[in-house]
C-alpha cells in the first residue's frame, strides 16, 4: 500500500474536523465572552439601523468587537420586562417601556440582552442606499 502523500497527511486534521463523523468542540465560555449589557457597556459597539418596518420591527448593524457581529439582525418593538440602558442613547430604560429588542432565535444571539427604546428608534434618520 502507497504511504500517503505529505498535504494529505497535514491535511487530514482539518478534514476530519470538517466531517459529519467529527466531534463537535466548543470553546470554553467565560464572563469576558458574555458581556453583561448595561450602564456603560455599549461604548465599544457600532449599532446602525439599516431599515425599520413600520412600528412593529427593524434591522439593525450590530457590531461588538468584544461579543459578536451582526450585520443584518431583526430587532422586534416589546415592553420592557426589565429596567435596562438604550444601547444608541445611554438613556435609562424603566420597566414598561416601549422598546425594541433582538428577536429569540436558537441559539440565542450574543446581544439578546440589548435595548433601544421606540422613541429613540423613531427620530433617527434612516441612511439613504448609496
Amino acid at each position: 500500500m502507497q504511504a500517503p502523500i505529505e498535504a494529505d497527511r497535514l491535511w487530514r486534521p482539518t478534514t476530519t474536523r470538517l466531517s459529519s463523523k467529527a466531534e463537535m468542540r466548543l470553546p470554553i465560555g467565560s464572563n469576558l465572552t458574555h458581556p453583561m449589557y448595561g450602564e456603560g457597556n455599549f461604548s465599544t459597539c457600532s449599532i446602525r439601523v439599516l431599515e425599520c418596518n413600520g412600528q412593529t420591527s427593524a434591522t439593525i448593524a450590530w457590531s461588538d468587537p468584544t461579543s459578536c457581529c451582526y450585520g443584518a439582525q431583526i430587532w422586534r418593538r416589546c415592553i420592557a420586562k426589565k429596567a435596562g440602558v438604550c444601547a444608541l442613547s445611554g438613556q435609562r430604560i424603566a420597566t414598561g417601556d416601549a422598546v425594541y429588542r433582538p428577536r429569540r432565535l436558537k441559539p440565542a444571539p450574543r446581544n439578546i440582552e440589548a435595548m433601544i427604546l421606540a422613541t429613540v428608534m423613531q427620530a433617527i434618520p434612516l441612511e439613504e442606499p448609496v
